[in-house]
């Protein structure tokens, strides 16, 4: 078995896909930081955008939200 494919690069992960060669060359403990960074980020994307739809959703009737919430997400 691949030691690659046993102990899967954290960044890798995180990006889900391969980085560039510049980055791939920093030390591991940036490549793990920066990890930790893009996790967080992702993170904080989906909440402000669940956030975002629950106050636009405040402005449709209740009979159509569960339709608007369909169409939006």
């Amino acid at each position: 078995m691949d030691d690659a494919a046993a102990d899967p690069d954290p960044l890798t992960a995180a990006l889900r896909d391969t980085p560039p060669p510049a980055v791939q060359a920093l030390p591991p403990q940036l490549r793990e930081r920066l990890a930790t960074q893009v996790r967080a980020g992702r993170a904080r994307q989906r909440r402000l955008g669940e956030e975002a739809v629950a106050s636009a959703l405040k402005g449709v009737p209740l009979p159509v939200r569960g339709l608007v919430r369909k169409a939006i997400g």
